[in-house]
């Protein structure tokens, strides 16, 4: 009886170990970009582009596999030699046309755990997924985060504005200070991003401001556009 109580104790205590290795090795890796608060994803799955086509299915998965085979290089990404960061997201975006979203997830968050601070694709590419599975203030975060990553990229603050206005069109202070860190970011601003603060204003009603942006508009891209000439005319006869 003791014997068996003996057995029972290291059982337990085994267990435990168990349960403590597994926690060190996984417990650590939780995904980088976690489901916010507020947010409840009904089901990963969506219409993928490729999905319910075999042959186009049977190329994203193949793609897989050769993008899986060529881990582990030298990272350099010299000679056209991709990085892991690179390959981790090619495989993501596989798994987005297969409809497979939480394969996506998790190889994003792959991607993310090499670099999540000087890279923004990643976290740009997370907050087009969220958004697609409708965990939004998840999306929220991504965007914000491509941004901080690298704000010398307009996509990244263009994808983030469009966000914020289709989604947190009540939120107008964080649309303006969108704007605002684009305008540092880039050094000024760009074109497409004056035209996307053209519609906005116009879309709440602020038409002086909406005939400015497309007056800066205008003068980023050499000035004496007739478009936006007649965008400005349209404006101010409205």
């Amino acid at each position: 009886m003791q014997n068996t109580n003996k057995n029972i104790l290291i059982g337990i205590v085994a267990a435990a170990l168990i349960a403590g290795g597994a926690w060190f090795l996984f417990g650590n890796q939780a995904h980088p970009l976690p489901v916010a608060e507020g947010d409840a994803i009904s089901s990963w799955d969506f219409q993928g582009s490729y999905e319910g086509n075999s042959e186009l299915e049977k190329r994203a998965r193949d793609e897989i596999a050769r993008s899986e085979g060529l881990l582990g290089g030298d990272q350099s990404g010299a000679n056209d030699d991709p990085t892991d960061y690179i390959l981790y997201v090619s495989i993501a975006n596989q798994y987005e046309l297969l409809g497979d979203g939480k394969a996506a997830y998790e190889y994003l968050g792959r991607a993310l755990r090499i670099d999540s601070t000087k890279t923004g694709l990643a976290w740009r590419n997370l907050g087009a997924l969220m958004e697609r599975l409708g965990a939004l203030n998840t999306a929220r975060i991504a965007y914000a985060r491509a941004v901080e990553a690298q704000s010398q990229i307009a996509e990244y603050h263009t994808a983030r504005i469009q966000f914020l206005i289709a989604h947190f069109a009540e939120d107008t202070a964080a649309i303006e200070a969108a704007f605002g860190e684009a305008e540092v970011g880039l050094e000024g601003t760009a074109p497409e991003i004056q035209q996307i603060k053209a519609q906005w204003y116009e879309s709440i009603g602020m038409t002086q401001e909406a005939i400015e942006a497309l007056r800066e508009m205008e003068r980023l891209m050499g000035g004496n556009v007739p478009t936006i000439r007649g965008e400005i005319a349209r404006l101010r006869a409205s």
